[in-house]
């Protein structure tokens, strides 16, 4: 059963990460697409597992679903490594250094704002 739930989080997770790449605008630096899927995922990821260790009954099914299943599919860096190997290829050093940076830092400040949403909407500390 847990594998059919990380079937259908990760089918919505990959549907929307794909349909970002198609809102978002192709002129930008950087594959916007990705760098946004990848700073919701994160932001999502802690958000629901900083709320679920304070419910312990409801951590199993919803973790599962939300955060392996839906994060997972939306946040893969397996498109993120993709788009740095085209970087390099064509020489773009200086822009697949940028990238790799720029998604390190949203991705660590995206974390840092789930904490700080789940603690100061659920007044829960961890």
């Amino acid at each position: 059963m847990n594998g059919f739930i990380v079937f259908m989080g990760g089918g919505f997770g990959a549907l929307t990460r794909y349909l970002l790449s198609l809102i978002l605008p192709k002129a930008m630096y950087f594959p916007a697409g990705t760098l946004v899927a990848n700073f919701f995922g994160c932001f999502i990821a802690t958000a629901v597992f900083t709320y679920l260790v304070s419910k312990t009954d409801a951590f199993s099914a919803h973790r599962t679903f939300l955060i392996i299943g839906f994060c997972g599919g939306l946040s893969t860096l397996s498109a993120l490594s993709l788009e740095l190997l085209e970087f390099v290829q064509t020489g773009e050093y200086l822009r697949a250094f940028l990238y790799i940076v720029a998604t390190v830092i949203v991705c660590t400040v995206s974390v840092l704002l789930g904490l700080f949403f789940v603690q100061h909407n659920f007044n829960l500390k961890l």
